[in-house]
């Protein structure tokens, strides 16, 4: 996959993998394995972060511009909501989606 901002632009064919391309997508998988090891979560976007629930959402650590970006194209999205993070969590955009870092203990 090409990503832009979070969004898929396009496809690429293994086949067709620049030495670039490949490159980039190995760096991807190892920041995620990394992150992963470190106790962190990879959601897959949309989606949004918040400390609250969907009903009271206090802190919105991810995704805000999701439900703005809705509104302004009109076109829906399946949004995914991660609640309830605790205070301190950090909530970091990667490709295709956001890396869920909890507070430790």
């Amino acid at each position: 996959m090409r990503w832009q901002k979070g969004r898929p632009t396009g496809v690429i064919c293994p086949g067709c993998q620049t030495p670039f391309d490949a490159a980039e997508a190995e760096a991807n998988a190892a920041e995620l394995r990394v992150a992963a090891e470190a106790g962190g979560q990879f959601v897959a976007d949309p989606v949004i972060c918040m400390t609250g629930t969907m009903t009271d959402p206090g802190s919105i650590l991810y995704g805000e511009d999701h439900p703005h970006r809705v509104l302004r194209t009109g076109q829906a999205e399946n949004l995914g909501a991660i609640e309830h993070l605790p205070l301190g969590t950090r909530c970091v955009p990667t490709v295709g989606g956001v890396l869920i870092h909890p507070t430790r203990s």
